[in-house]
């Protein structure tokens, strides 16, 4: 039994090891399930067999079904809103009333109402309205990929409803807290709202990037300097653009699915909290809903409404389900991530990684150095893999045990792990997002990410700093 506890570190310890390595999340995943399952069942195909029991059991778990779901889902609406017009509708509004660098800029934090609800939904559809802006008034592409960037992840992390975030986060939490054994005492959602206000870097890096609309540290140079996007076939390649639209463009197609999510979302955080909290207060509701279910529910309807909203508007239906489909389809690197990580994390608790926790680190690691060691590490662990999603994942289910073991706040451990991730997202040259910014604001990539880095790393620096002191507090 001890043999198999120490062995129970080698799957995640292997999967992030090869993941830095490769830079590839999925086979590094694959690997480190394969591995632990080996372990469990050491015999000729034991170990392929054991993975995909752990595979089908975590997607026939309501709870990792219903985030699946929702996260295809929505990036199905995604899709028919890019084809609806909506975007561009918004775009030319905006232009009637825009004059300056400044003015521009400004615009694009006060589009954060309506594009918060998912971080690549953001960037391209902030991006698709204020470029032509932004070229107008000659602001540099870097600085625009910058701004359009770190207005995204960070922001989008620090909002507890309606985002694709919330039941991404929910469903890793509460694998760590399963694995920590607390499960019972804790509510995912509740320590997930608790942790919000200590996710030092997004809070940190969203001062300083507001502040650089009026103070930049460093010269972002104009557009006439600026040499044009080369592509690199080495890097993500990816079509962020928004195409021609299927109908007119009317700013009530971007309106009316971004509102019935919003609002939806907001009622059914409500009403399937209401009879749990034992109370009458809407903030009591929402602490103790069912955040999936509600969220799912909430998109149904507004893909429903949606869809007969743009079919009386001429939007064929097969056209519309064709789209819808190839929406989904995009986010299926994601919810393959999901899909493998949740399984390996089971296989690591099978092999006793709580307990190894608990015996070798309980005892000897100062509580006060857990929050900042998990924040480096979820930090330097995106930025090599360059997947957010992939590395929390992987760190979060043992994250927490490690608080529960040497005593540290939970929710400051969890904010550690996830606000680190944020970190990797903004910062890292193979990150999905960091090259989606700099695709959609016709930036070179190199040129954007040697802007981007001192605000980035020194909100990093200020972050770790807090971390260390919360940890002593």
């Amino acid at each position: 039994m001890d043999k198999i506890i120490w062995l129970s570190v080698l799957p995640p310890l292997l999967t992030i090891a090869v993941a830095i390595w490769s830079k590839k999340i999925i086979p590094s995943l694959l690997v480190g399930l394969v591995a632990g399952s080996y372990l469990l069942n050491p015999s000729a195909t034991g170990g392929f067999e054991t993975a995909v029991d752990q595979i089908v059991k975590t997607l026939t778990d309501k709870d990792n079904l219903q985030v699946l779901l929702f996260l295809y889902l929505f990036s199905g609406l995604i899709a028919l809103i890019k084809n609806s017009g909506g975007i561009e509708a918004f775009s030319g509004l905006a232009e009637k009333h825009i004059a300056s660098k400044q003015g521009v800029l400004l615009t694009l934090w006060a589009l954060i109402p309506v594009t918060f609800i998912d971080c690549g939904f953001r960037v391209i559809g902030a991006g698709s309205i204020i470029r032509s802006l932004a070229e107008k008034n000659k602001v540099a592409k870097e600085r625009l990929a910058f701004m359009l960037n770190n207005t995204a992840s960070p922001v989008v992390q620090l909002i507890p409803i309606a985002t694709t975030f919330v039941g991404f986060n929910v469903a890793i939490i509460s694998q760590g807290l399963i694995t920590a054994g607390v499960a019972e005492s804790n509510s995912a959602y509740s320590v997930w709202l608790k942790a919000i206000p200590l996710e030092f870097f997004s809070l940190v890096v969203i001062v300083i990037t507001f502040l650089s609309v009026f103070f930049q540290f460093k010269n972002s140079g104009n557009q006439k300097n600026e040499s044009p996007l080369v592509k690199d076939k080495s890097r993500m390649s990816m079509n962020m653009e928004v195409g021609e639209p299927v109908l007119k463009p009317r700013l009530i197609n971007f309106v009316i699915p971004i509102s019935s999510v919003i609002l939806l979302s907001f009622f059914f955080f409500w009403f399937f909290g209401k009879n749990k909290s034992g109370g009458t207060s809407v903030i009591s509701a929402i602490t103790h809903t069912e955040p999936n279910r509600a969220m799912l529910v909430a998109l149904f309807i507004s893909i429903f409404m949606t869809a007969i909203f743009y079919f009386f508007q001429k939007y064929d239906l097969k056209k519309m389900t064709v789209d819808f489909i190839s929406g989904g389809n995009e986010i299926m690197t994601t919810l393959t991530i999901l899909a493998i990580a949740w399984p390996l994390a089971a296989v690591s608790q099978s092999l006793g990684l709580s307990s190894f926790i608990q015996q070798q680190l309980g005892s000897s690691l100062p509580a006060w150095s857990t929050p900042v060691s998990l924040f480096l590490l979820s930090a330097a662990v995106t930025y090599f893999i360059g997947a957010s999603w992939g590395a929390a994942a992987l760190i979060m289910p043992f994250a927490i045990p490690l608080a529960v073991s040497v005593n540290s706040d939970i929710p400051l451990c969890v904010a550690a792990v996830i606000t680190g991730g944020t970190f990797g997202d903004v910062t890292s040259p193979v990150a999905g997002m960091t090259n989606m910014a700099s695709n959609i604001a016709h930036a070179d990539h190199e040129k954007y990410l040697k802007y981007a880095s001192p605000y980035n790393f020194i909100a990093a620096g200020v972050a770790a700093i807090l971390f260390l002191a919360a940890g002593f507090i």
